[in-house]
């Protein structure tokens, strides 16, 4: 199996920095942004951060009136429209309505996302969080990609996570039509589907100016556990009765502000100019995982693989054909 190459670069930021200093010194006005999510948890502040830096965000918004309340204190050109990343026509319906209005696209942010919710389908009765996690990302990547190719150089950020590790697609039963559903492999395969698109993504088009990465944004509590009761939360260690961070992973876990920044050190950073495809984490390029690696970092094989990439960008073209 041929992986990406995964080697950190010791940017030298601390693992939980700021979006101010991850982007200090960064000249963005004039550039423009879709940030997928972006009215809620580490979308929001992705939002808030490069609003303020001088980007053109559009924020394609599910709840729009949810969306505005969220939005309504950021300072900068920040533009929202419906659209809903489990109904394809939306999807297509919003990249239409952005073509219109632009004629480049210098960062896309695929941030929005769904986490060990109870099952479900939707499209062409695909399970849900494969479905609007990848196939309505993929749709949106793909139908947006005239305009990331019109700015001559434009990143791709796809937000992936370190559940990516507990299962790689499975290639024989992705929509659980044999296998009873369980959420935390189903979310585990949506991820790892997240930083195989991003590196073939890469493969396909960086030499047309096309740069794509997959990002762990770390530990952070958020809308998206918004399917998790807090018992389970409990078990898992993350937090105490009263809903609270457990003192235990309080030194693990990062503000939603924190939380963006590997996305924009992965939208901005200079060090990645001659890179792609590679999956970071901690304002870094994440180690290749081992049987040695610590539970919570490094990436699995599997979610590097320029094989897996490329196998998987073919299945999800013909699910989207049939």
């Amino acid at each position: 199996m041929s992986t990406r190459v995964q080697k950190k670069l010791n940017s030298g930021f601390s693992k939980k920095p700021e979006p101010s200093e991850i982007l200090a010194g960064k000249e963005l006005s004039g550039k423009v942004a879709v940030v997928t999510g972006g009215y809620s948890g580490i979308g929001l502040e992705t939002t808030r951060a490069l609003a303020a830096a001088g980007v053109k965000v559009y924020v394609p918004v599910r709840t729009p009136d949810k969306a505005k309340e969220n939005l309504k204190d950021i300072e900068g050109e920040v533009i929202v429209d419906a659209m809903d990343l489990g109904d394809l026509a939306s999807v297509r319906g919003y990249a239409a309505s952005v073509t219109d209005r632009e004629s480049k696209l210098d960062l896309l942010i695929n941030n929005a996302g769904i986490m060990a919710c109870p099952e479900a389908r939707v499209g062409n009765n695909w399970e849900s969080q494969f479905a609007v996690n990848h196939i309505g990302h993929f749709v949106l990547t793909q139908k947006l990609r005239g305009l990331l190719l019109n700015a001559g150089s434009s990143r791709v950020v796809c937000l992936s996570s370190i559940g990516h590790r507990r299962s790689d697609i499975l290639w024989d039963d992705i929509q659980f039509e044999s296998a009873d559903y369980e959420k935390w492999t189903a979310y585990a395969q949506a991820k790892t589907a997240n930083a195989l698109f991003a590196l073939g993504l890469d493969m396909k088009y960086r030499d047309q100016g096309i740069q794509a990465f997959s990002v762990h944004p770390g530990g952070i509590l958020t809308p998206l556990q918004r399917h998790l009761p807090n018992e389970e939360m409990m078990a898992l260690g993350w937090t105490d009765a009263d809903g609270n961070i457990s003192e235990q992973v309080a030194a693990l876990f990062k503000s939603t502000t924190q939380g963006c920044s590997t996305t924009l050190w992965a939208a901005t950073s200079d060090a990645l100019a001659d890179t792609g495809g590679l999956y970071c984490e901690d304002c870094d390029v994440s180690n290749l995982a081992t049987q040695d690696s610590p539970r919570f970092c490094d990436v699995a094989p599997w979610a590097v693989s320029e094989e897996g990439a490329m196998k998987l960008w073919e299945l999800t073209e013909k699910m989207l054909a049939e």
